[in-house]
């Protein structure tokens, strides 16, 4: 499942980055993805869509906390746990 969400994360950030999904890793920087915060809250809004998880974060706290693609990644997994052990 950890693969699944990455391959899924990088996939979703791919739609919106000019870069091609293979050139796309977890140690990505989103900046150097060239996505700007529109950008990021339409990849945050499909992955709670995908996920059916809640991302408590305005634009200004996403930039701060979401360096890298695996930060997204994390953050995501974080979710699910949490909402795995809410049920």
């Amino acid at each position: 499942m950890s693969e699944d969400i990455e391959k899924k994360v990088i996939s979703i950030i791919a739609g919106v980055s000019p870069r091609e999904e293979s050139e796309i890793t977890a140690s990505s920087e989103l900046d150097e993805l060239e996505i700007n915060s529109l950008e990021l809250t339409e990849v945050v809004m499909d992955l709670e869509d995908e996920y059916d998880v809640h991302v408590d974060l305005n634009t200004a706290e996403a930039w701060e906390s979401l360096k890298t693609v695996g930060d997204v990644v994390a953050l995501i997994r974080e979710l699910l746990a949490e909402k795995s052990a809410n049920s």
